[in-house]
Parts: structure tokens; C-alpha cells; sequence
């Protein structure tokens, strides 16, 4: 309660961030004491990596009102010392302190409800970050929960950058892994076309995918008939096809005989492909090898590809909303594939061909 000691000392955060790169840092509030309802009732400075970024921050006035939220966005190059150029992580502080010059406001402290720092690009206009160290790649990473609904704020930001702020949803957007997944590799594997017996005798999943026989995917696509093809590329056709006794409709990928993909890079994908469970990725449901088959099994989705509603005309046109929560669904994808799953996964070919929607 002391005035002079609150006015003299700093609450300060150190967050540890990649060096030579810039941020936006992104502070929000919410004015909760219902004694401060007028401007200047509260009123604290901002530093943000050891400068001043706000002189007299005052949430009333940027909020209009007691208990309503808002956020302040703040533009930040993060330097590396001279003497540790090396350095991977450099700490970036974000420090409050009561206004020391203005004698006139009732509460000579600060308040700060929540914070987001994003990572934009370095000097290179490289999107890029560091790469994680190998320890932290080779430990398993949690699958990150659903963000909840965010609610519609007033906010107001420097002119130093200007950000586009979406509602996020909940619409579930799925993203098309197919047969383009990549681990790191020392180098390429030379591909081959597997026996049969190669390919049914390599311990191939059986827990998290199911095993499907040549007869119950050909009676699924009617033996492979033109009328089931709803998609053709250089890897081979997709078939819809029903399953569970014609209940159930699936997306069937049948490798070409001629294609590049090996039995090993078949094996590893159909591995990975089925420890991976999230509402924004296709989830592949099983697999077939028999006679030198490979084939993959899919759920179907309901509405076809994002590039059918953008170009085709007899499709309606998306509402901006819809893209929007089309992108974020997208990206929350990716994110997983990037630090959610168990290994880093790198998509490499994102397109709107790539990204499928389902009946919502």
C-alpha cells in the first residue's frame, strides 16, 4: 500500500526467445476493481526489452469502461549480445511499473491480464525459426487441447503494425496428409516395389489401423470401377467406397504399380499416419498390401476440397467467415504436425486441393 516503494521498483517477466528476429508482443487487459471507472484512475508504464513502449497506460481509456477486455499490440526486434553471438535463446523482458510522474491517479500500481508473444520473421524476411534442439525432438509431445472460443473485443494498437484478428471456431476443417509427409532423413531411401510377401510379413500396424483384405476393398469400390473415382493425381486414384456393410463411406488411395513410393516409405508412412489423431487432420482408417497392393483408407469427407468451392461455379461461393475459419482449422493442423505430434512432421505441399471439408 506504500505509494513510493510501489512507484520504485519494476514486476518484471523474462520470456527466453530466439535472438535476431522480430515479435509482436501482445499484452491484454481487462479493468476489474470496480472502484477505477474513470481515466487516469490507474495509470502504469510499459517496457517491453528494456524500453518504453508505454508512458501512462491507462485501461479505462483504451477499453471505455470498467470490466470490458482489451489489447495492446507492441512491435519488438530481439537482439543478440555482441559477446554471444551463438547464443540459441535470449530472454525478452516485459516489466510494469506504477507511473512515477503521475501524482494524480488513485491507484499506483499496475495490472496485466494475459500475454502473447508471435514470432514474425528475421532480417533475412526468413519465416524460419531456430531449429529445436535434438533433445527436445526426441521427446514425445502431448496433443495440444482445443483453444476455446474467443470473444469479441475492442482493442486498439500502435501504428507501428497492423493485424488482422479473427474469431476463432470451431468448425472442424481437416487437412489431407496423403502420401507427401516427410521425416527428416540422412538421405533418400531408393524406392522399390514391394512383393507381397515383402509387404505383408513387415510388421505393419494393426492396433491403430485396421487391416483390410484386396476382396474387401474391391468390393468397396465396386473392383475399382471409373464411376467410384473422385479424384486422379501421379500418385494413383481415390475411390469413394463404402465399408461396414455399405454404412460407411471412406476416401481409398491405390498407389499407381509405377509409382515411387517404396515399400519402406509405405511401411513408414501407414506407422506414423496412424498415431496421428486430430479433429483438423484426415484420419487414416486402415491400409491393404495384399498382392503387391498398396493402398490406404481414409475417412471421407462430406463437401470435397477447398479448391471446389474457391474455382468451380456451380459450387457457391464461401463466405470470407467461412475462409477464415477454413485457415484457421488449417493452421491448427499444421501447429500439430509441428510441435504436437511426436516428431516434427513437415507437410511440404499445402494447397487447396490438399485441404478437405467435412459436413460441417
Amino acid at each position: 500500500m506504500n505509494k513510493t516503494i510501489n512507484k520504485s521498483y519494476n514486476l518484471t517477466w523474462n520470456f527466453p526467445v530466439d535472438p535476431k528476429f522480430y515479435y509482436l508482443v501482445r499484452l491484454h487487459f481487462c479493468e476489474f476493481e470496480s472502484d477505477i471507472v474513470n481515466s487516469r484512475d490507474r495509470n502504469f508504464l510499459i517496457y517491453i526489452a528494456n524500453d518504453l513502449a508505454e508512458g501512462g497506460a491507462d485501461i479505462i481509456k483504451w477499453s471505455r469502461g470498467n470490466g470490458r477486455p482489451v489489447y495492446r499490440d507492441y512491435f519488438v526486434f530481439v537482439t543478440c549480445p555482441v559477446a554471444s553471438e551463438s547464443q540459441k535463446k535470449v530472454n525478452l523482458s516485459i516489466a510494469l511499473q506504477a507511473n512515477p510522474y503521475d501524482f494524480m491517479t488513485k491507484f499506483t500500481d499496475a495490472i496485466f491480464n494475459g500475454l502473447e508473444i508471435f514470432k514474425l520473421n528475421d532480417t533475412s524476411s526468413n519465416l524460419a525459426g531456430h531449429n529445436p534442439s535434438t533433445s527436445l525432438m526426441s521427446t514425445p509431445k502431448k496433443v495440444l487441447p482445443p483453444s476455446p472460443k474467443t470473444t469479441n473485443t475492442e482493442s486498439t494498437r500502435t501504428p507501428m503494425l497492423a493485424i488482422i484478428a479473427g474469431v476463432v471456431s470451431t468448425v472442424t476443417i481437416v487437412m489431407f496428409l496423403g502420401l507427401i509427409l516427410v521425416f527428416r532423413r540422412q538421405q533418400k531411401l531408393k524406392d522399390s516395389r514391394p512383393s507381397s510377401n515383402e509387404t505383408t510379413n513387415s510388421s505393419l500396424p494393426s492396433v491403430l489401423c485396421h487391416y483390410f483384405s484386396l476382396a474387401e476393398i474391391k468390393a468397396a469400390t465396386q473392383n475399382f470401377s471409373d464411376i467410384c473415382i473422385i479424384r486422379r493425381g501421379g500418385f494413383g486414384n481415390v475411390y469413394k467406397g463404402h465399408i461396414v456393410g455399405g454404412a460407411t463411406p471412406v476416401a481409398i488411395k491405390r498407389l499407381k504399380p509405377m509409382s515411387s513410393q517404396g515399400a519402406h516409405e509405405f511401411k513408414t508412412e501407414i506407422e506414423m499416419l496412424s498415431q496421428l489423431r486430430l479433429r483438423h487432420l484426415v484420419s487414416l482408417i486402415g491400409y491393404c498390401a495384399d498382392e503387391g497392393e498398396m493402398i490406404l483408407v481414409y475417412d471421407f469427407m462430406d463437401h470435397g476440397t477447398l479448391s471446389d468451392h474457391l474455382y468451380q461455379k456451380d459450387n457457391p461461393s464461401l463466405p470470407w467467415e467461412q475462409r477464415l475459419k477454413i485457415c484457421i482449422g488449417a493452421a491448427r493442423g499444421l501447429q500439430y504436425l509441428h510441435k504436437g505430434a511426436m516428431c516434427t512432421i513437415i507437410h511440404r505441399d499445402v494447397k487447396s486441393t490438399n485441404i478437405l471439408l467435412d459436413e460441417k
